[in-house]
């Protein structure tokens, strides 16, 4: 199964550090519409805008409906810090939440189940994944051991500690829960993709791999000196993920979209592989 995961789109009608938002996004969705058209699911994690406003969200829905990704490739939205729970679903009304309004759900897929986290802990940047969420999350994940499937999951915040102080203040609130739960299930969760950080990423965490992509806006610089107020950024590549899960293996690729033209093609001549 082929996925698309892009994460931390920001739209918003003016520049965000530099950066234009909308344009960007646009121009990530356009190779994603050119090169990625075979995919199984585009997955958004979160702060799909930058201060959750109704334009913002509105702009959104436009340049949705106008993309070529419709049925299986329509993106699934999840949000992030800088969205708005409640303005979020009143322009997207389709929006799928669960029994205590949060907005997370399950979906079936080639390569198993996708199961939709909402970690947003609303007016913080922190994130939170309370007793109510931990709830219905285990009870995804008990209907996909006894199905005996595979379990890929997502969300917006980073579930442990990424040894950037700017990134760790702001992580999730309750990962040590978290990362118990996630322990006691590393035999049914295959890979949890994130988003958050804005720089590429992976690793595992209580047994689950991960991998979460920069933002296709503002891409940051890791920073390892501690310092909580110093945050890396500049002209630095945008990208997202294309991933290939598979019953034995999940594959990860980072794509810098905005650099697609520097790249030069070679055809070797009378080449065989064996």
């Amino acid at each position: 199964m082929k996925l698309v995961h892009i994460s931390d789109i920001h739209i918003h009608a003016k520049p965000i550090l530099g950066q234009d938002p909308i344009a960007n996004f646009k121009k990530c969705l356009a190779y994603v519409e050119t090169h990625d058209h075979d995919a199984d699911r585009v997955v958004i994690t979160g702060d799909l805008t930058h201060l959750g406003s109704e334009e913002s969200y509105r702009e959104l829905q436009a340049i949705l409906a106008n993309s070529s990704l419709k049925d299986r490739l329509e993106p699934r939205l999840l949000i992030g810090n800088h969205d708005s729970r409640e303005m979020f679903a009143s322009v997207f009304p389709n929006t799928l939440r669960d029994d205590a309004g949060f907005i997370q759900w399950t979906e079936e897929t080639p390569a198993g189940v996708f199961v939709y986290m909402d970690t947003v802990d609303q007016g913080q940047h922190s994130g939170r994944y309370c007793e109510s969420r931990m709830a219905w999350l285990k009870g995804a994940l008990d209907e996909a051991r006894r199905k005996g499937q595979r379990a890929y999951l997502f969300m917006h915040h980073n579930p442990v500690r990424v040894h950037v102080a700017n990134a760790d203040i702001i992580g999730n609130a309750d990962e040590r829960a978290l990362q118990a739960l996630l322990k006691e299930y590393n035999d049914t969760a295959a890979h949890l993709f994130f988003g958050h950080c804005h720089y590429t990423l992976s690793g595992a965490v209580s047994g689950v791999p991960y991998s979460a992509p920069r933002s296709t806006n503002h891409s940051c610089w890791p920073d390892f000196s501690g310092q909580i107020n110093r945050m890396g950024y500049g002209d630095l590549a945008p990208n997202y993920h294309v991933c290939f899960l598979n019953e034995n293996s999940t594959v990860v690729h980072s794509i810098d979209f905005l650099d697609a033209e520097k790249v030069k093609w070679r055809i070797e001549e009378g080449f065989d592989q064996h």
